[in-house]
């Protein structure tokens, strides 16, 4: 769903605030269909009573071949998304730049970087409006790189 989605009542979804006819869903139900882009969503229907919500997915499914065993261990340590902001930051990233790279919220990014630099696996340094990212020496340690 989307920012502009929310619960009207206890038994109705408002899935946009454009104006249109309220749409009764039945005993078919809806179908919730992700789909492979980087944003949007659209509500689409297939007459008569089946309705669909088509959105972006979120996260990833990685190939695990071409992979560092090392890779998969941090991956099971802190979580694929934790660990992907990890690697990406082998060279200094503002949140903006990961958030666009990864596809993801900037809150999304966001919360990943507060628990990276709450357990000092990287460090912010404020340049202008920007603040830039970049792993510690524990954090290249843990991504498996040397520190420098």
């Amino acid at each position: 769903m989307n920012r502009r989605s929310a619960w009207v009542g206890a038994d109705a979804i408002r899935f946009s605030d454009q104006p249109g006819p309220d749409r009764v869903v039945g005993e078919d139900g809806m179908l919730f269909v992700p789909v492979c882009v980087t944003s949007g969503t659209w509500l689409s229907e297939e007459q008569p009573a089946r309705y669909a919500l088509v959105y972006p997915a979120r996260g990833s499914a990685a190939a695990a071949t071409g992979r560092p065993e090392s890779a998969h261990a941090l991956e099971r340590l802190i979580g694929t998304g934790r660990a992907a902001v990890l690697h990406e930051l082998e060279r200094p990233a503002t949140s903006t730049e990961l958030a666009l790279h990864f596809g993801q919220s900037l809150g999304t990014v966001g919360g990943h970087l507060a628990v990276l630099r709450d357990a000092g696996l990287i460090s912010g340094t404020r340049v202008g409006r920007c603040v830039v990212y970049r792993r510690t020496g524990a954090g290249d340690l843990l991504a498996g790189r040397p520190a420098p």
